[in-house]
């Protein structure tokens, strides 16, 4: 039996925005040793094109390798890529942004990490929100294909109840259903689990 996972709102987009930028600080540190970790994070935080170029490739993993063991579609995958794309190109301008009009004189010399982040943060959740509700207008995400299914299950339920079921299925778990043979068994045991029966 699948121990019960809960989900996060937002940590996809923020993965997705912040991972590619460690990767790359990751490998300035272990090639260049522990006494530059700071002017390092300093470094690579910064918008260039190598942190895009590692950024672009590792989310493009990421999701061909969901594609490739079938838990997402490839209308998800295009999606998904748009997205990355978006946060990238977001996250830049609003650490540009945020760099230079955020003023923090009370962290030194790391007010440009701090004020990038921020910037970075606003403006990429800005973005995926408009880049979310644009998207649905046209496209449903797997996700939300996968939720149909789930409330299809939960239609005798109080709408407090089910709201409160949905909201405890991760993404993990709804990548899971996607790749099931038997979507309607799978929900069905998805919801036993979480009502502990």
């Amino acid at each position: 039996m699948r121990k019960k996972k809960f989900r996060i709102k937002g940590i996809d987009s923020a993965i997705r925005m912040f991972a590619p930028k460690l990767v790359t600080i990751s490998f300035n540190i272990i090639q260049m040793g522990p006494r530059i970790i700071f002017r390092s994070a300093l470094q690579l935080l910064r918008a260039n094109l190598f942190t895009r170029i590692v950024s672009c490739l590792t989310l493009f993993i990421l999701d061909a390798a969901d594609l490739y063991r079938h838990r997402i579609s490839k209308a998800q995958f295009a999606r998904n890529i748009a997205l990355s794309l978006v946060l990238i190109g977001c996250g830049t301008f609003g650490w540009n942004i945020g760099k230079k009009w955020i003023i923090l004189e009370i962290f030194g010399s790391g007010v440009e990490v701090v004020g990038g982040l921020i910037g970075a943060g606003v403006l990429g959740a800005v973005s995926s929100t408009v880049f979310d509700k644009t998207c649905n207008k046209f496209l449903r995400s797997d996700g939300q294909e996968m939720r149909d299914i789930i409330s299809r299950h939960l239609s005798d339920m109080p709408d407090e109840e089910k709201r409160k079921i949905l909201k405890e299925i991760s993404n993990s778990e709804l990548k899971k259903m996607y790749a099931s043979e038997d979507k309607d068994a799978y929900a069905e045991e998805l919801i036993r689990e979480i009502n502990g029966s």
